[in-house]
């Protein structure tokens, strides 16, 4: 599929809107309501973004997107501004989470740098600034009716949310120590507290003792996160309480069974996108 480019100047002008308004949010966000969609990582993938961008408008439901928006997929430009668009209509019910992705660490490299070079062969570097100037201010947390966690990546080792609450905003690179576990850390279930992870230094995997210390720490029940690579689409790990999901329809050249997860009246059940 052949999508003509946005022009570079409404990208522009989109990218300094959004700034704005999660320039005036903080980190962590607090979400309120009876009716909330968990949308996972969407990686360019415009089939997702498309299912997703009309689920919004049949509904006035509020939106938990947990990060990821551009790399692996053809479309992340596309699927980022169309985000951004809602957001700046609907800055209140439109909540999106920053991801690893979201960072230099990681889309210099990843596909999102290159797409806008072939897309945007005059204006590809003042762009790919814009982008991250943007991200660098996006919350990295949620806190949902008071029990529900939700970050990209997963609990800090050795920190709290108070610290998370902290973290200086313009980390384009993504590096601070905390920062990069929000939006890096991964669950595994053969340990209990927290080891080394393959993803590279200062990031972490942990364990049911760790995470449930934690939640007990925050007083909260459910965490919800994304980042994991899942086939079929979300995974449940330490007993229930948390919820890994994942969202895009095709990555990086397999096709997969996306989910996303919602909440409705306290209870929260994953739904096959596919159906939608």
């Amino acid at each position: 599929m052949y999508l003509e480019p946005i022009p570079a100047d409404d990208v522009i002008e989109i990218l300094r809107k959004a700034e704005e308004i999660f320039r005036n949010e903080k980190n962590i966000l607090d979400i309120h309501g009876e009716e909330i969609f968990f949308i996972g990582d969407i990686h360019g993938d415009l089939i997702t973004a498309t299912k997703i961008f009309e689920l919004t408008q049949k509904t006035k439901a509020k939106f938990v997107f947990l990060g990821d928006y551009v790399d692996r997929g053809r479309y992340s430009t596309e699927v980022t501004i169309g985000l951004l668009r809602l957001k700046i209509n609907e800055p209140e019910r439109i909540l999106m989470l920053r991801g690893n992705h979201e960072t230099t660490l990681a889309n210099e490299v990843y596909g999102f740098l290159n797409e806008l070079r072939i897309k945007y062969p005059t204006y590809s570097q003042i762009l790919y600034g814009e982008f991250n100037k943007t991200f660098a201010q996006m919350p990295i947390a949620a806190i949902v009716n008071n029990e529900i966690l939700c970050m990209h990546g997963g609990i800090p080792k050795d920190a709290t949310l108070s610290d998370i609450a902290k973290i200086p905003k313009g980390d384009v690179e993504g590096t601070y120590p905390i920062l990069l576990q929000v939006l890096w850390n991964d669950p595994e279930e053969t340990i209990e507290y927290y080891a080394p992870s393959y993803r590279g230094p200062g990031i972490y995997l942990f364990g049911e003792k760790a995470f449930q210390q934690f939640m007990n720490n925050e007083n909260l029940r459910i965490m919800i996160r994304a980042h994991t690579y899942i086939p079929q689409g979300a995974k449940w790990y330490f007993k229930k309480k948390l919820l890994s999901i994942f969202s895009p329809t095709e990555y990086v050249g397999n096709i997969l069974q996306p989910k996303i997860a919602k909440l409705t009246r306290d209870k929260l059940v994953i739904i096959d996108l596919q159906k939608l």
